[in-house]
């Protein structure tokens, strides 16, 4: 194991690494949106809403995610939208994360007793006053569990990425290792920065499963 060579290039994936988080957490955050959109959509009894939610679902978890973002970044141009490669990147990765979080949603949301929903109608709450103080934080604890190891998932899915020339993790651990020639010392590196990153999710999530716990408690 050569450690200098570690040494010396250890800043250029740690910088790399910083373009992985970034993905991750706008994926995060714009896959989240997305999801809960469709998932109220799936539960909804417009037959027309819930069906469109489902289709939505079946094509993205039905097709490889590299062919979504070869379909994002090569196919959306020949329309008219032209990403840069950081947006495409972008949008395939909360686009995937998205069709994953519709069905976390969806089986947290109907865990909430209906007894409560119809509490919340009998006091004059209206639909979305009761989703947003009722629903969903009853709905939050099932949810957590399945949403953190979803968007672990995320940041592996991050090195996809890589194919549409985005300098993430792992496009700079094969442009280093591809003009240094210490395949073990990169990309083990590197693989030492991703379990780091998924480390501190899964911490994240014990935290915020005691914080959840704690506040229940008090009710």
């Amino acid at each position: 194991m050569d450690f200098a060579t570690i040494r010396t290039y250890l800043p250029f994936l740690l910088a790399a690494a910083g373009m992985t988080v970034l993905l991750s957490l706008l994926s995060l955050v714009f896959g989240s949106v997305l999801g809960l959109g469709f998932a109220f959509l799936r539960i909804s009894s417009n037959r027309l809403l819930s069906r469109t939610a489902w289709t939505f679902v079946w094509l993205v978890r039905g097709t490889p995610m590299l062919l979504q973002i070869f379909a994002i970044y090569y196919w959306l141009p020949t329309i008219g939208i032209l990403l840069p490669p950081f947006t495409a990147g972008v949008v395939a990765l909360s686009v995937n994360a998205a069709a994953y979080y519709v069905d976390i949603f969806r089986a947290a949301i109907l865990t909430v007793p209906r007894g409560l929903i119809e509490a919340g109608d009998a006091i004059g709450m209206r639909p979305w006053q009761t989703m947003r103080r009722v629903v969903l934080p009853l709905a939050l604890k099932p949810a957590l569990p399945p949403y953190i190891g979803q968007a672990i998932n995320a940041v592996k899915n991050t090195s996809l990425v890589s194919v549409i020339s985005v300098q993430e993790l792992t496009a700079t651990s094969q442009s280093i290792y591809s003009s240094t020639y210490k395949v073990a010392e990169i990309l083990g590196t590197a693989g030492v920065i991703y379990l780091a990153i998924t480390t501190v999710l899964a911490v994240l999530q014990s935290w915020l499963e005691r914080r959840l716990d704690y506040g229940l408690a008090r009710r």
